[in-house]
């Protein structure tokens, strides 16, 4: 196998506890032609003496500034890049050590391919491992309409032909989520490649972006927004509403509920999850 440059970007903030284990799972792959650029996004912890003195022991490029948020950090990173594919590890995860070598092979033997991603296992705090993705979501080939549906590819288990990133022009600043807009864009035009195995170990704690439900359904609203010409837009977006409906209505966001309750009620008033969710809505509102 050719031992094509990969540059891994690790974009930190606030991970003290965690950086050590994330910048040394690095370079322990038993893929060797790696390059490691790390930014800290101005941290407030110790981070920043953390990663300075990894930086001297193994070498790296690092970039110590004051917060812009991941976004901008990780269009910053691109423009830095130099490898042939590109990967992002967060700062309180880890990569396990055959993650890239396993990328780089299946990229070699799948050229058609612009993006492969694979399994992912979740620890907690503590590096007690939690459990690993479903794999029955997790579809490859021309993807782009069930991506409309469900974002299924874990970040953290993701390499990307960087020219290809830098093609469909980066990492969309508009929103918070760095993941699924780039998914979109790079699905839209090619294939997305599988690999059955866990690649990188990811972190759950009460900090993790998805714990905030409201934002997040707000922000995948907007993203699939810029798709709304599409064939499958109205079915999909049909589906998510009534989807949303019930998360919320597990909740004690009524007044949230009630704003998908009447953006599904059109299209789903007589399915049973509907029925369902309006039952917990009413007794929640009026109980």
């Amino acid at each position: 196998m050719k031992q094509h440059l990969v540059t891994v970007v690790i974009p930190s903030y606030n991970h003290s506890k965690y950086i050590e284990k994330a910048i040394v799972s690095v370079f322990e792959q038993t893929y060797n032609n790696i390059e490691l650029i790390v930014i800290d996004d101005g941290s407030t912890d110790e981070s920043n003496k953390i990663i300075s003195e990894l930086a001297n022991n193994y070498k790296f490029q690092y970039i110590h500034r004051e917060n812009k948020g991941l976004i901008k950090t990780l269009n910053e990173a691109l423009d830095l890049a130099h490898g042939k594919y590109f990967t992002m590890l967060g700062s309180d995860d880890y990569f396990d050590k055959y993650k890239i070598e396993k990328q780089v092979e299946f990229f070699e033997q799948n050229k058609d391919c612009a993006l492969c991603y694979g399994n992912v296992t979740y620890i907690n705090r503590d590096d007690k491992v939690l459990k690993k993705g479903k794999t029955k979501h997790f579809k490859s080939g021309y993807i782009f309409k069930d991506l409309l549906f469900k974002n299924f590819i874990p970040l953290p288990s993701v390499m990307i032909k960087t020219a290809i990133v830098r093609e469909v022009g980066g990492f969309d600043e508009r929103f918070f989520l760095e993941d699924y807009p780039l998914w979109l864009k790079i699905a839209k035009n090619y294939k997305i490649g599988f690999i059955k195995d866990s690649l990188t170990f990811y972190r759950l704690h009460d900090t993790n972006v998805s714990s905030n439900l409201i934002r997040m359904i707000k922000e995948v609203e907007a993203i699939l927004k810029d798709w709304q010409d599409e064939p499958e837009y109205k079915k999909s977006i049909n589906k998510l509403y009534l989807r949303w409906f019930n998360d919320l209505s597990k909740t004690d966001m009524v007044n949230e509920a009630k704003e998908y309750m009447y953006k599904s009620i059109k299209t789903s008033f007589y399915k049973p999850k509907f029925i369902k969710s309006f039952i917990r809505y009413v007794i929640k509102r009026y109980i």
